[in-house]
């Protein structure tokens, strides 16, 4: 069991958080700075006002001067302020959505926002739990997801998702969008059991550790990932993650 990988789960919705930042931003640039709307009289006809222009996308390449504006006036938060000053946003979510659709982690790109703490266990006889310290190491980065409004991310999801699907098919999915990649990815979080405590564990070699629990070891290792947050963050995530698949469907 890598204890570094459940912050794959944050990666993997971070196509959401930039659309929920995208979303901030359009509806703040929409009143000119400096104005004053003026008051309508209650008799006055409603005004037909024209809609807003398409959002322009800047280059594939040039998307990251693009996002972390927007990400940066989303939140402030230490684990995206560390993700957005690596390079390549958008193809790194590309490879996060691309691995996690099948099941698998991408965790190996996300190191830089890994939690500090190392994994803990709590013996109760004869057995090995997980501690309940170890959840705690999470605490930051799930209010860092579910702090962004699952709607407003859903809404924008579409204005960026030419650059996402670009990324995503140029990585050798030709054939395949990036919201088949979502909706995949969304399904195979979305049925992962939550689990009460105390929640097994056995040694498997080194410091690595395995569900004792055969049916949770064949989860798959996005699944077993969501889990190792504990069931408190697992039933949060699986919350938010259940509201921005109605939102984008």
């Amino acid at each position: 069991m890598d204890d570094k990988k459940p912050i794959a789960i944050v990666a993997v919705v971070l196509a959401g958080l930039i659309g929920g930042g995208a979303w901030w931003y359009l509806r703040r640039s929409a009143v000119p700075a400096n104005t004053t709307p003026a008051a309508v009289a209650a008799t006055e006809a409603p005004i037909d006002r024209p809609a807003p222009p398409p959002v322009v996308l800047p280059p594939l390449d040039q998307m990251d001067d693009f996002l972390r504006p927007l990400l940066s006036a989303l939140s402030a938060r230490p684990e995206l302020v560390r993700w957005m000053a690596t390079d390549d946003l958008v193809r790194q979510l590309a490879f996060a959505l691309d691995h996690a659709s099948e099941g698998h982690s991408p965790a190996r790109d996300f190191k830089v926002v890994a939690p500090r703490a190392p994994f803990q266990t709590a013996r109760r006889g004869t057995t090995r739990t997980i501690d309940a310290r170890s959840y705690q190491r999470y605490d930051s980065l799930v209010q860092t997801l579910t702090s962004i409004d699952a709607s407003a991310a859903a809404r924008v999801y579409k204005t960026i998702k030419p650059r996402l699907n670009e990324a995503y098919q140029g990585i050798g999915n030709p054939g395949k969008t990036v919201d088949q990649a979502m909706n995949e990815t969304l399904d195979i979080l979305l049925d992962t059991p939550v689990v009460q405590d105390p929640i097994e564990v056995v040694e498997v070699g080194g410091a690595a550790w395995a569900f004792a629990d055969e049916e949770l070891e064949s989860l798959t290792s996005t699944q077993r990932q969501l889990l190792r947050m504990g069931p408190a963050h697992t039933d949060r995530v699986l919350v938010w993650l259940r509201a921005f698949k109605a939102a984008i469907e």
